[in-house]
């Protein structure tokens, strides 16, 4: 009788990028989130974007609770303009 084999496939960086947002929720589970998870461990290049998009949207988050009425209207223009 064979063993399963229990290797996580790889993802390319296109379908890495795609899942940073759900990754960042913690709406990634199981085999898809094993996928992504090896492959920041085999590219620097996606988890150097993935961190800097973590910190990005952290820092955007505290930004907009802020009182500061003219921070919330240049964060709605920079979004706007996405």
């Amino acid at each position: 009788m064979k063993k399963k084999n229990k290797e996580v496939p790889s993802i390319n960086c296109e379908q890495a990028i795609a899942r940073f947002n759900d990754f960042m929720d913690n709406y990634l589970i199981g085999r898809t989130r094993e996928e992504l998870l090896k492959h920041f461990s085999e590219c620097k290049d996606c988890m150097d974007r993935f961190e800097f998009e973590q910190l990005l949207k952290s820092k955007v988050h505290l930004l907009s609770n802020s009182d500061d009425p003219t921070m919330k209207k240049k964060i709605e223009k920079l979004i706007a303009s996405l």
